[in-house]
């Protein structure tokens, strides 16, 4: 059949001279001159009409007419007539990194905006009908008049499609992220008595930039170590991680070790080293141990201090007497007495550090109110139990700047986890010297918990001592050095857990280097064997009496070589000076990734590594406000949605801190409660005013 032929109707005498027989050439609209008409070879019909604007080919015929023809014109986005001819509307916008501005053309979109009020109600944390509220769109409708309200249901099926859209970012970006990913879990309980699992990653790009990313926040069905290690699988094969694995860091309950050795048994074949260090232990639940083993020496001290700050809060009277104590012993703190959180012993601290500083106001109060000694009876704190927080506050206060400072996830933890480590060792060491016996008894109370989970290079994840080896600060020197300062009468324990160490450095050497160089073979296999040069050098290689030879040459001297120039060459370097406070170790690898490519490598996995666990205690404070009593009917699917989205949406803008968000909130929360205290105050000194005019003004009634 002969192929139909388009004609162009604008040029009318080339058409005649094709064929004069033309049906239909009259046409008494203009729509035919916006198309091209395809006609039938046979009858010389017009079937099919072309858009000269966007190529769509349109069914007619001549005896219809053209209403489907001007219908497509008035909605083809080409079609110049559709084009808005209109002023644009200038707008100054503001980027969010800086506080430039730029100036630019602007015009409402609703899909735009409905897609911006969507990440607004996930980042504010706002409820779905939000957007119902009146304040809301009597707000709107000032600023943005042409916008259509969405209801909640329509809100929520946006987040549903801003979750799926971040979703595939996210993969996209793993995908193209060449260092392995490191894990974190752990399990919170939420109002709905529902347990979740989180499953956060933390990883360094290309660029040497750290990132953690919240992937997954599932219910779990069960609390059991084996169906904890399936959940935890589920997400990495849903995510595509499986190979990009590297390690994983959990808390010390029984389950995760299951959960662990579970993921080892699925996964051994395609993690480093068949999985031998893959499990990484929190170390600030290992601290939180060592510190809780000490404060149960001292309990009793301890549960004074606790009844002393029961006793003023509970009555207003009270609370204003001990202001009036606070004013007449001149105490410079501005705050007031705080009470812990028993199971966090950095409020006990918190609290032990804050009483001392009201000490005169405490003693004066028990001076001035003869009930508290009837209240409290032998539960006031005696010059024994202030003796003994002053004590406490001094020695837990390393432990707590280094808690602090592991749980960071704006810089890399696991070069800072070894020197962690020596310094609460020197402390304990330091506290066995000690006048003050309770003091003593204490420290060797902490050191037994300390060697169970310390004691021997065994119990620890090696990975803490090869991320030092790679701090260009310490390398293997420094290893040496301060475990002839640990154990300094064992030398040959120190050359076993030196030798060990090196060996896992250099095996990690050998598995990155034979991974490097697979990377490069199958990158040039195609082009390899091309030239003749090649082809030449591999006859010789394939000869039968040269292989051997050629073999033996390569593991002895080449490969010799190989390590030589860049482990070796690393490590007998000198190291950086540890005077510069603006060090920056991923900075410095950045700057040596060329000159060290295989322990550039090794070190954007390892340093990667976070030694604690607590960073998901931030998610646990939000996904406690998304779940809070008013929206205790949230499905978990939702609640997933919504705080893996805001932790996506927050990670993408650098200027967004979630842990200084947090801890500027609970400052706020803490100066609201001071402020209240003093409103409580002052309201207390007004009724007293008042209720004593009341009394003068009755009596005056009366005499008169």
């Amino acid at each position: 059949m002969e192929q139909q032929r388009p004609i162009d109707l604008d040029h009318e005498s080339d058409a005649k001279q094709q064929n004069t027989q033309l049906v239909g050439h009259k046409r008494t609209t203009n729509v035919w001159h916006k198309y091209v008409d395809i006609r039938d070879p046979k009858t010389n019909k017009i079937v099919k009409a072309h858009c000269k604007f966007c190529s769509r080919v349109l069914k007619v015929a001549t005896k219809i007419g053209t209403s489907t023809m001007a219908k497509h014109l008035l909605t083809c986005p080409n079609n110049p007539e559709n084009i808005d001819k209109k002023q644009k509307k200038i707008s100054i916008f503001k980027t969010s990194q800086s506080d430039a501005t730029t100036v630019s053309n602007w015009e409402f979109n609703q899909n735009s905006t409905r897609q911006a009020l969507a990440k607004m109600i996930v980042i504010d944390e706002e409820p779905f009908s939000y957007v119902e509220r009146d304040g809301f769109r009597y707000f709107c409708s000032v600023v943005v008049p042409q916008f259509c309200f969405p209801s909640h249901f329509t809100v929520s099926r946006d987040i549903g499609k801003l979750f799926l859209s971040e979703t595939e970012n996210l993969k996209n970006k793993f995908k193209g992220v060449t260092s392995r990913i490191a894990l974190t879990t752990d399990c919170w309980t939420s109002i709905q008595n529902l347990n979740y699992l989180f499953l956060t990653t933390h990883f360094i790009d290309d660029n040497w930039k750290l990132h953690k990313r919240v992937l997954n926040f599932r219910v779990m069905d069960s609390n059991k170590g084996k169906e904890i290690g399936k959940i935890i699988e589920s997400c990495i094969l849903n995510w595509g991680l499986e190979d990009k694995l590297s390690c994983i860091t959990v808390d010390n309950a029984c389950s995760n070790d299951v959960a662990v050795a579970y993921l080892k048994e699925h996964l051994i074949d395609i993690l480093v080293l068949g999985g031998e260090f893959f499990h990484m232990r929190c170390a600030t639940h290992i601290l939180n141990l060592i510190v809780k083993d000490g404060l149960d020496m001292v309990k009793n001290s301890i549960n004074s201090f606790r009844g002393v700050i029961l006793y003023v809060r509970s009555s207003s009277e009270r609370s204003k007497l001990f202001v009036d104590c606070v004013l007449k012993s001149k105490v410079s703190c501005k705050g007031s007495v705080s009470l812990d959180v028993p199971t966090r012993w950095n409020s006990t601290y918190i609290m032990l550090d804050t009483d001392l500083k009201f000490e005169k106001a405490c003693k004066r109060m028990k001076k001035e109110d003869p009930q508290i000694e009837k209240d409290l009876i032998d539960k006031f704190p005696a010059q024994k139990d202030w003796d003994n927080a002053r004590a406490l506050s001094l020695c837990f206060n390393q432990f707590f700047d280094a808690t602090k400072r592991m749980s960071g996830t704006l810089y890399v933890t696991a070069n800072m986890l070894y020197n962690e480590i020596l310094g609460v060792l020197a402390s304990l060491l330091e506290w066995k010297q000690d006048m003050d016996p309770n003091i003593v008894n204490m420290g060797d109370q902490m050191r037994k918990k300390f060697d169970k989970y310390y004691g021997d290079c065994g119990k620890t994840n090696v990975m803490v001592l090869v991320a030092v080896a790679l701090d260009p600060r310490y390398k293997m020197r420094f290893v040496k050095f301060s475990l002839k300062k640990i154990f300094p009468l064992d030398e040959k324990k120190v050359e076993d857990i030196y030798n060990d160490v090196y060996d896992v450095l250099k095996r990690l050497y050998h598995h990155y280097d034979n991974v490097s160089t697979k990377a490069k073979d199958d990158s040039s296999s195609s082009s390899h064997w091309k030239d003749d040069d090649d082809q030449i050098f591999a006859g010789v290689v394939k000869n039968k009496q040269m292989t051997k030879i050629y073999d033996e040459f390569y593991e002895k001297d080449v490969e010799g070589a190989m390590e030589k120039s860049d482990l070796e060459d690393y490590l007998d370097s000198p190291p950086e000076k540890m005077n510069n406070e603006s060090f920056e170790i991923l900075n410095w690898w950045s700057d040596k990734c060329t000159t060290y490519k295989v322990l550039a490598s090794m070190a954007t996995n390892i340093l990667a590594i976070p030694v604690s666990t607590v960073a998901i205690e931030s998610s646990f404070s939000t996904s406690g406000r998304v779940v809070d009593v008013f929206r205790s009917s949230l499905g978990f699917k939702i609640v997933e949605t919504l705080i893996c989205t805001q932790d996506w949406l927050r990670a993408s803008n650098v200027c967004i801190d979630l842990e200084q968000l947090l801890d500027d909130v609970e400052r706020y929360e803490k100066g609201m409660l001071h402020f209240y205290f003093v409103l409580l105050i002052i309201f207390s000194y007004i009724v007293y005013i008042f209720i004593n005019l009341n009394c003068l003004f009755n009596i005056y009634c009366r005499n008169w």
